[in-house]
């Protein structure tokens, strides 16, 4: 029992710790614009993935049947997906998650940098959602 006492005692102070750390920036809200971008289109992401795959079986069965027209347009489709989704992860793996130890000046450099990143990752995952569903 004391230790889930001390456990829940250790969180609280990380949820403030935090908390404190998040009101201390001054460009958390600018933090907060860039992450409403990312979190508008991860969910995306998996989607993407599933297309691809369908893309794959699908451009093996135009392929038995010689289709070259629709082969075409459905591999630069599937090079338009795979783009997406591999953008998408080199900027959450890029993504600095300690941008707020950097100077004021430093952060929101950094910061209207990675919204304008991410805004062009999600620009691109959004055509190539449009393109593979458009694509019959």
């Amino acid at each position: 029992m004391k230790k889930l006492i001390l456990l829940s005692a250790l969180l609280s102070a990380c949820q403030v710790s935090e908390t404190k750390k998040e009101n201390n920036s001054p460009h958390q809200k600018l933090f907060e614009e860039v992450m409403a971008i990312h979190d508008e289109v991860m969910p995306s992401h998996h989607i993407i993935a599933k297309y691809r795959d369908t893309l794959t079986m699908e451009l093996q069965e135009l392929e038995k049947q010689k289709d070259t027209a629709k082969i075409g347009k459905f591999k630069q489709i599937q090079q338009e997906l795979d783009y997406a989704y591999k953008a998408m992860d080199l900027w959450m793996r890029e993504f600095d998650e300690n941008w707020d130890k950097k100077s004021p000046e430093e952060q929101k450099a950094y910061l209207e940098k990675e919204k304008e990143k991410i805004a062009k990752v999600s620009e691109k995952m959004k055509k190539s959602l449009e393109m593979a569903k458009s694509r019959k």
